[in-house]
């Protein structure tokens, strides 16, 4: 492990991880995982193959293997499929504020504030707010464009797109793109029958070899027939 200038404790690191000027403690990391200048990367688990670029903020999250994060992107209590491209300045799984109180202000920084440090009543505040936080699940190949915002307790299904700027408030389906200020369904990138056999065949749980020796087909520029019935065959057989 490579590792320059870290604030690191109680981690288990994989091989040929690179952490650089980045704090990271009780994470489990992976082999080949990159993390960027002044990252934050807390009680957290980052798959196999996964680059975190800098000034990302990643806590109580699981990563799945060959997802990338752009620059300055914050993700909360999610969960994270492989294969996912995340831009920068993308916001996931924040938390939400009461709205059905007299005040909107959240109890635990209360505590926090009219005390000076956090002393017993505002980590146990702090730590019902964390127990009682719904994930945020992210599918398999999605792209999250840059400045996107996806709120807490929303899934977005496999090969799903969101566009950039998006406030997303509702669950996505997969293989929709969906855009705008709520961000609304645009288009599904295939039609239903496509859909229905690429989640089958799931390419981005197959062993990694198995992806390298058809990347002719993952990548192909048309999804036909063609293509489709040669990756259900490779799946077939796994």
């Amino acid at each position: 492990m490579k590792s320059e200038n870290t604030n690191q404790s109680n981690n288990t690191i994989g091989e040929n991880c690179k952490i650089y000027n980045a704090e990271v403690k009780n994470c489990i990391l992976g082999h080949n995982v990159t993390i960027g200048d002044s990252s934050n990367v807390l009680k957290t688990k980052l798959e196999s193959n996964i680059s975190i670029n800098r000034r990302n903020y990643i806590f109580r999250s699981n990563i799945g293997k060959f997802t990338y994060t752009g620059i300055g992107t914050m993700i909360r209590s999610s969960i994270v499929g492989n294969f996912c491209s995340i831009s920068w300045n993308v916001s996931i799984g924040g938390g939400n504020h009461p709205h059905d109180k007299v005040t909107t202000s959240t109890l635990n920084r209360f505590h926090l504030l009219d005390s000076g440090h956090w002393n017993n009543e505002s980590k146990k505040q702090l730590e019902l707010t964390f127990k009682n936080q719904k994930h945020c699940l992210i599918g398999n190949d999605v792209l999250i464009s840059s400045n996107a915002i996806i709120l807490r307790d929303i899934k977005i299904g496999n090969g799903a797109i969101i566009g950039a700027g998006a406030v997303v408030t509702k669950d996505v389906e997969p293989y929709s793109i969906i855009a705008g200020v709520p961000a609304k369904k645009i288009k599904m990138r295939f039609d239903d029958r496509t859909i229905e056999r690429l989640e089958k065949i799931s390419w981005w749980d197959w062993p990694i070899d198995t992806i390298r020796e058809n990347l002719d087909l993952i990548y192909s520029q048309k999804v036909d027939d063609t293509v489709l019935e040669k990756l259900e065959v490779i799946a077939h057989t796994l």
